[in-house]
């Protein structure tokens, strides 16, 4: 990654306000030369007033699906899985069909699953076994999850696709998701503050360390009061889909290499053939794998972003402009991103810079 900047992100700070006025707000911005500049204001917990830093992890929710799709092109380049190959060969799955969803189609929403009312709801933690929620056995999803439509046949964002995906990399790596994360992702990039967590105490081997710092200094999640979110965070069954946790800095540095391969560089986690993957969207829904694909031809934008119990944040990466921001706040702003803070900010900074 290039030099970074602690502070100064943001520019001017009349946006600092979020409901409650008692959260953090994190704001990352990289420019074309390579340049991150990380501001972070505001307590990682409104209870006992410990400020936020840039080494402070954020729950960035729905976010996990980005990372994810990385995790599986990166497998599927050693030929650990087919990125194009029926999902049933790993992942015993019932279907209306045939034919059965690709990794492809599930990671950008087009496999043919749709998630039920009132699934996957907030809870204290541990989460149940992603195992356990695709074969029925939790609160998190009622019955086994299913493919309802035709895969390739509509866009429908789920949850429970990315927990196929997250199963069908369990099976062909014999391995926990959120290790072969670490692996593929986290120690590839040296991040010290970035892991899939599902509300764990305490995890034997190379995520141990993670998973304390997670424990004991991950931010807390606030309500749009500004109050503090019973037991301080909430937590997500389906670890690639709503479960990454991470610090504005390691975020800095996910951004600079996920950045070069977007703009058609080589990065350390994925070449350009795989950044392209990313941007890929053939039916022109407005969505890649772990991707949304913003703006024109002209003024490309690849954004991500997630909103859970507490937390709220936004990716965007323009490509043209080998630059990105990203905005997160340990905050629930009662509204979606793009009426938030969180857009705001994004679209301040973006309007600012000549990238939107």
């Amino acid at each position: 990654m290039g030099r970074v900047v602690e502070h100064g992100a943001a520019g001017a700070v009349e946006d600092r306000h979020v409901p409650g006025g008692a959260a953090a707000v994190a704001t990352v911005v990289l420019t074309g030369d390579d340049a991150v500049a990380v501001d972070v204001t505001g307590p990682a917990d409104a209870v006992t007033g410990v400020a936020a830093t840039a080494r402070t992890p954020f729950h960035l929710c729905s976010m996990a699906k980005t990372v994810a799709a990385v995790v599986v092109l990166r497998l599927a380049a050693r030929g650990v899985l087919g990125l194009h190959d029926d999902v049933r060969a790993l992942v015993p799955v019932e279907g209306p069909g045939e034919t059965g969803p690709t990794l492809w189609q599930l990671l950008a929403h087009r496999g043919g699953v749709v998630d039920p009312p009132g699934s996957f709801e907030p809870t204290a933690g541990p989460v149940a076994s992603t195992r356990d929620v695709v074969e029925g056995r939790s609160d998190a999803h009622p019955g086994p999850v299913r493919v309802t439509h035709e895969p390739g046949s509509a866009f429908s964002y789920s949850d429970a696709g990315y927990c196929l995906v997250e199963r069908a990399v369990e099976v062909a790596t014999g391995e926990a998701f959120a290790d072969v994360a670490h692996r593929e992702v986290v120690a590839p990039l040296g991040l010290t503050a970035t892991g899939y967590w599902g509300g764990e105490a305490t995890v034997a081997g190379p995520r141990r360390a993670v998973v304390e710092l997670f424990v004991h200094a991950a931010a807390s999640g606030h309500h749009a009061d500004g109050t503090r979110v019973a037991g301080g965070r909430a937590h997500y069954a389906g670890l690639a889909a709503s479960s990454l946790w991470s610090s504005p800095a390691d975020v800095a540095v996910l951004l600079t290499d996920l950045g070069r391969a977007l703009a058609g560089d080589d990065g350390v986690l994925l070449d350009r053939a795989q950044g392209a993957v990313l941007r890929h969207d053939p039916d022109d829904v407005g969505a890649g794998p772990g991707t949304f694909l913003l703006g024109d031809a002209q003024r490309p934008c690849v954004m991500t972003q997630g909103w859970g119990l507490g937390f709220q944040g936004q990716v965007r990466w323009y490509p043209r402009d080998r630059s990105a921001v990203a905005v997160l706040v340990n905050c629930e702003p009662g509204v979606p991103q793009a009426d938030s803070l969180v857009g705001a900010r994004q679209t301040r900074v973006a309007v600012a810079r000549g990238w939107a």
